[in-house]
């Protein structure tokens, strides 16, 4: 009895000893930092610390949304990180994980006693050599999630290929990311998992993705309404595409948008319609643009295009956009006309805005014949076009002023530098008393030229 009591009060003694080390670390490596501040802040320190705890949550809450591990480790090690990470996990609303290094990820939140991130919305898997990005000082949207910019000209992310590397880490996500709405995805994917997000509701695929792996996301996913795949190698077919009731926007390479055409443009919600370029040649993008045209160009709402990829000018005509009936907006980027008659190019009559975005050769007799074809224009972007003079806004007066609308033209300027000179030089005398008819002003901010092509289908009342 009396060696258990000494065997129990010597282990007592241990563990005591053991917790007063672990104390007086813990006080010494307090001290040393409370040494660092001034003398103001430690009496504040001292005054107000039992609200220490719940300060710290309020600014890791408010300034660490994010869970970042390409830069998460050069911040934080040992058990700090481990701390910091069980604190948080309930409060992340974004995670940003190394794809090519996700088992070391995965295991730095075991270590941490993670075992699920609940609050997560919005996951990427990136690679390695992607660089981290710099902190935003305003909000901005996201590149390849939305609308942005002129009207609404959309601005989608570069494509950034994938490099083969392990799998079977991927399986973990879902289990991890219960609530997940958003996933883009720059690695490849040979396996199935993303399909088991059944929250999804945006997928961008940048790497290269698997045939069997692609079914199976259209065939299961179904809250999700925007898809952009964007890998270098897409796969040869959009099977299960029909289950995509939910589907309203949509990013397909034009071969993957041929092979399944009629399927894609049967889908119920369809909203964005992006096909994109890449090394196909220009007769394919006309052919999918006729296509699109001859099944839903009385519904097509906007059409947005890069047209460098095309040879002259009357791929304008060969498509067939001058069919679309109730056009709202219009976007060439990149365009040359080549001094032919607008006529003869079939060009679409247009709603409401009109944006003409790098077009070296237009010249004002092309431009006022395009007023004359779209007389209800609200408003008129040119931005770089070189040969225009502040004499094309007096044919542009003249054309307005003989509709008699009860709204004026505004005419948005960047980097034509002749037109806003000529109307500031005379506009206290001039201008000012046209501002019924026609007024001009300036681009504040240039988006991301459009780098492919876009076409916006009017919602159907179902989905609005």
């Amino acid at each position: 009895m009396e060696f258990h009591e000494i065997a129990k009060s010597s282990g007592g003694s241990s563990s005591a000893s053991s917790s007063k080390k672990e104390h007086d670390a813990a006080f010494r490596k307090l001290r040393q930092l409370i040494c660092k501040l001034p003398m103001s802040d430690q009496v504040v320190l001292y005054r107000d610390h039992q609200e220490v705890q719940h300060v710290c949550d309020s600014v890791w809450r408010s300034a660490h949304k994010r869970l970042d591990f390409r830069q998460l480790e050069q911040e934080l090690s040992g058990e700090p990180l481990c701390y910091f990470l069980n604190n948080m996990m309930d409060h992340f609303r974004y995670v940003y994980f190394t794809a090519d290094r996700l088992q070391d990820n995965l295991n730095v939140l075991e270590r941490a006693g993670v075992k699920a991130l609940n609050s997560v919305q919005h996951c990427e898997l990136l690679l390695s050599q992607q660089a981290v990005p710099k902190l935003k000082t305003k909000r901005q949207r996201d590149p390849g999630a939305g609308d942005a910019g002129l009207g609404r000209v959309v601005g989608i992310a570069a494509v950034l290929g994938g490099s083969m590397m392990p799998q079977w880490p991927l399986h973990a996500l879902p289990k991890m990311l219960r609530n997940l709405r958003r996933l883009k995805v720059y690695c490849e994917v040979q396996v199935h998992f993303i399909e088991q997000f059944q929250q999804l509701e945006l997928l961008v695929l940048h790497g290269d993705v698997a045939q069997s792996a692609l079914t199976g996301i259209l065939e299961r996913c179904k809250q999700l309404k925007r898809l952009f795949i964007k890998c270098k190698n897409p796969p040869s077919s959009l099977q299960g595409i029909t289950s995509g009731h939910c589907l309203q926007d949509l990013s397909l390479p034009l071969l993957l948008f041929l092979e399944s055409r009629e399927e894609v443009l049967a889908l119920p919600s369809l909203h964005l319609l992006e096909l994109t370029y890449g090394e196909q040649k220009p007769e394919m993008a006309i052919e999918c643009m006729r296509h699109v045209l001859d099944a839903k160009a009385d519904t097509i709402e906007i059409v947005q295009m890069n047209c460098a990829t095309f040879e002259g000018t009357y791929w304008l005509r060969d498509t067939g956009l001058g069919s679309c009936t109730h056009l709202q907006g219009l976007v060439l980027n990149n365009c040359r006309f080549y001094d032919r008659e607008i006529l003869d190019l079939n060009m679409p009559r247009v709603e409401n805005y009109l944006v003409l975005s790098g077009c070296p050769d237009l010249k004002e007799y092309q431009l006022l014949d395009v007023i004359k074809k779209c007389p209800k224009l609200s408003e008129l972007y040119l931005i770089d076009c070189p040969l225009l003079t502040g004499k094309v806004l007096n044919g542009i007066y003249r054309i307005r002023s003989s509709e008699k609308l009860d709204y004026p033209i505004s005419i948005i300027l960047s980097r034509c530098d002749s037109i806003s000179k000529e109307y500031q030089d005379s506009y206290a005398e001039y201008w000012f008393f046209k501002l019924q008819v026609l007024k001009l002003d300036r681009l504040l901010e240039e988006n991301r030229p459009i780098e492919d092509m876009q076409i916006f289908f009017y919602k159907s009342p179902a989905t609005e």
